[in-house]
């Protein structure tokens, strides 16, 4: 998987947030986003992101768009100075690297395994079968939500979620990997639940572009 893919499938996780302890303040934040998050079905924002790499120690920087229609699909378009594009139309995976001249295309279950919250993004998964709800801080707005998985061989040593403190809309997410390395994305520009054709989401391949296909079965 590459790291463009693992620094966003992190998003839009919380499909089934639900604790077993006493309604309490955090508790009623939690259900709220849960219930904010029921309602979106189509996600439209502008992004930046920040992903620090331990072994180089160095923070990269870059921006795009978003869009997003559940279940599953997805469109996430980066910009300079690493252009790329994210496609995913619930079944097919692509990613193009148009500096590269290459398109990569896997299909979804590849990244939808049952070890990684990729699967949430495609409303397949329950988010409490792989994480705990360390902390709730309702102290700042956005509110933050920390996630450990229980799995001790996934990746991800924590995840941070971001909702407005107003309407539990989810704002961004930071994610923590256990080779020290950091992933941020903060949204803006946010629209929901607008009409986005099904086209969106299917890629068609530039010409003169080498194809890097695992889609295909020997």
């Amino acid at each position: 998987m590459t790291p463009l893919i693992k620094s966003i499938i992190f998003v839009f996780i919380v499909s089934t947030v639900t604790l077993s302890y006493a309604e309490t303040p955090e508790q009623k934040a939690l259900d709220a986003v849960q219930k904010n998050y029921e309602k979106v079905l189509t996600f439209e924002a502008d992004f930046t992101q920040s992903s620090y790499v331990k072994m180089m120690n160095k923070t990269q920087h870059s921006n795009g768009s978003v869009l997003i229609k559940k279940p599953g699909k997805m469109k996430w378009t980066y910009g300079a100075p690493d252009t790329q594009i994210l496609i995913s139309n619930g079944k097919t995976l692509w990613l193009y690297a148009s500096d590269e001249e290459q398109v990569t295309k896997v299909p979804i279950e590849s990244i939808y395994s049952s070890n990684t919250p990729a699967l949430f993004l495609a409303g397949k998964g329950k988010l409490t079968k792989s994480f705990n709800v360390e902390s709730v801080n309702l102290d700042k707005n956005p509110i933050s939500i920390t996630l450990i998985p229980k799995e001790e061989d996934q990746a991800l040593t924590r995840l941070q979620l971001f909702a407005n403190k107003k309407n539990y809309q989810i704002t961004g997410s930071t994610v923590y990997d256990k080779l020290g390395n950091k992933t941020e994305i903060q949204f803006s520009k946010i629209k929901t639940n607008q009409n986005i054709p099904e086209e969106t989401f299917q890629f068609q391949v530039p010409p003169n572009v080498e194809v890097l296909d695992y889609t295909k079965h020997p």
